[in-house]
Order: C-alpha cells, then sequence, then structure tokens
C-alpha cells in the first residue's frame, strides 16, 4: 500500500561456519516487515521495556559519565557520588576488556597498564571511576587499565572497554508477560542531538510495539521518550538476560522500567 519500512540487522563472529545466512535475513525482513502499519500512540507516561540495541545505544551515549577525565571537569551526572547510591539495587555496571564474552579482548591499555575487571556500578552504588595515568595521577589514584586511544591518530582518551549492564534472569518475552501493558522500544533516533550529557536528561525519537495482555501487538512510530538517565535507571523493575556485543565495546540487556513520558 505504497508504505516503505527500512531497517537493518548485523552480526559479528569469529567462525564464520557458525553463521546461518538464511536466519540472519530472515531476522533482518522480519524486524523490518513488523514495522509496517505502524501506528503513532497517545501522549502519557507508559511503562516501557527499552530493548537491548536501543538500551544499548542509549547506555553508550552515557557511559563517559564513569570516565575520570568527565568527572575531574565536573561535567559527568555523577562527579563528587563516588561511593553513593545513583541507581537502582537491580543495576550492576561491570568493565571487564578481558570479557571472554564480548568481540574482543585486551590485557592491556594503550599506555601499557595491565587491564583488569571492575564493577564500575554495584547493586546500584557507583564504586569505580575509571582512570587512565594521566586522570589517575591528577585524581591521586592509580590508572584502571582505560586508558585507549580511539585511533593511532588521537591521544589517549578514558573509554569503557566491553563495559555492560550486567544481564537478569528474564527473557523479552517474560519481560513483556511481566509488565503486561505497555510499550517496547526497539530503536532511538538522534543520539548525538537528543541527549544533554551534563543534566543526563534526553529527548529522543523512537520506534517500537505496544504491548497488551503481555504480548507484543501494533508497530509503534512517530513517538518521542523524553527523561533523566539518571532517574529512567533508579525506575528499574526487571532486567533481562539478552546482552549481545556484536562488536561493540558497551553492551546492555533488555530492562523493564516503571514509566517514561512518551509523545505521540
Amino acid at each position: 500500500n505504497e508504505e516503505i519500512r527500512t531497517g537493518y540487522e548485523y552480526a559479528a563472529f569469529t567462525d564464520f561456519a557458525s553463521f546461518d545466512a538464511e536466519k540472519f535475513a530472515a531476522l533482518a525482513a522480519e524486524k523490518t516487515t513488523a514495522m509496517l502499519g505502524a501506528v503513532t500512540p497517545k501522549s502519557a507516561n507508559y511503562k516501557v521495556i527499552i530493548d537491548n540495541e536501543a538500551m544499548t545505544s542509549l547506555f553508550s551515549a552515557f557511559a563517559a559519565m564513569f570516565s575520570g577525565e568527565t568527572i575531574r571537569k565536573g561535567i559527568s551526572p555523577v562527579s563528587g557520588r563516588l561511593n553513593e547510591k545513583i541507581f537502582s539495587d537491580l543495576v550492576t555496571i561491570a568493565d571487564d576488556p578481558r570479557n571472554p564474552e564480548a568481540s574482543s579482548q585486551r590485557c592491556y591499555d594503550d599506555e601499557g597498564c595491565p587491564t583488569y575487571a571492575k564493577k564500575v556500578v554495584d547493586s546500584g552504588v557507583f564504586r569505580t571511576i575509571l582512570h587512565s595515568t594521566k586522570t589517575a595521577d591528577i585524581m591521586n589514584t592509580e590508572s584502571t587499565g582505560n586508558g585507549f586511544r580511539r585511533s593511532y591518530e588521537t591521544p589517549v582518551d578514558v573509554m569503557g572497554k566491553n563495559l555492560c549492564i550486567m544481564p537478569g534472569t528474564f527473557s523479552p518475552d517474560e519481560l513483556c508477560a511481566n509488565m503486561n501493558d505497555g510499550i517496547v522500544i526497539t530503536e532511538f533516533a538522534g543520539l548525538h542531538a537528543g541527549i544533554n550529557f551534563v543534566s543526563a536528561n534526553f529527548s529522543l525519537q523512537c520506534a517500537g510495539f505496544l504491548v497488551e495482555n503481555g504480548k507484543r501487538t501494533k508497530a509503534l512510530t512517530l513517538m518521542t521518550a523524553a527523561g533523566n538517565f539518571i532517574d529512567l535507571m533508579n525506575s528499574v523493575v526487571a532486567v533481562g538476560n539478552d546482552i549481545e556485543w556484536k562488536g561493540r565495546s558497551s553492551a546492555a540487556p533488555s530492562i523493564q522500567f516503571a514509566s517514561i513520558a512518551i509523545a505521540g
């Protein structure tokens, strides 16, 4: 009916023999055609699940809040809050450059410092600031092995490596059943312009699905999700088990939240 939708899927793997091309193509087609006939929801506060792809995008946009560089400059929304509770008890965030489940591993950072596994947030409490040698020296501590270059041409920066929100026990279907009625957000757009890193506020165009009686029903489009990332991470209801790295240096599972403002 003259309606056009565009979608994509990608995979990262080390063993080509394990790649199922037909299954991969079917998934890409299913994700795209599922958005045909999408409608716009009424503006309201909804119970929301942000799926693993969208949650990874949102989490990655705010991941620098744990960097010693942004914290020493006072521009991180968690500056001055080390050892304080910043997120829900259900949220644990780990940084492990040697994580064998991630797509790449590093035993040393780009300054030659050994890397190691660390909990950045432990059951909601901010426990570890990520450091390079420079920020560690300024803040009178030791490097955490997080001094990395974005390319050989750039200076060393403080970055998480295999930084992730630790998965829970719920499958995506179980999260929907637990929520019963609400919205699943599957995609965010405009992350480069729709977030305020210092305040942690965000207002982002998104797409997804309506959930009724615990099941995905209508596709949704042309809606905006708005809120504050710190507040959002304090309203976690349940954490999914579907974390996927796909070649990225940060990842998150699907997460159910108590409420998000959605504008249709």
